[in-house]
């Protein structure tokens, strides 16, 4: 398989013997291979380029998709925008104060 830059200019995916799973030592299997001929059919993609900038946009929509239902929820159980938060520790420790209803001392001025 070429690596060089030119192979970015190419208009179609690459047959399924270009591709291997490095990281399990064998072949691409035919069902991913289906799938990537799907994924650049159906998104009128036209050269290789398009392809790879695909999959990190479809993962970070995904993440925030994801984000946003765990938002909603937390807003909806606990009247608490996760988003004011730094650490999803502070969140639970705001959530059990609240809850529980306990408030703690102030702390004495040095």
């Amino acid at each position: 398989m070429s690596t060089s830059r030119e192979k970015l200019d190419e208009t179609k995916l690459p047959p399924i013997e270009e591709f291997y799973d490095q990281l399990n030592d064998e072949p691409l299997k035919i069902e991913d291979y289906e799938r990537a001929q799907k994924t650049w059919a159906h998104f009128g993609m036209q050269t290789l380029p398009n392809y790879h900038e695909h999959y990190p946009l479809s993962e970070v929509l995904l993440l925030a998709d994801v984000f946003e239902n765990f938002r909603n929820t937390i807003m909806k159980e606990h009247n608490l925008d996760c988003r004011h938060f730094l650490t999803l520790p502070s969140l639970a420790w705001t959530s059990v104060l609240k809850f529980t209803g306990v408030e703690l001392p102030t702390p004495m001025p040095i």
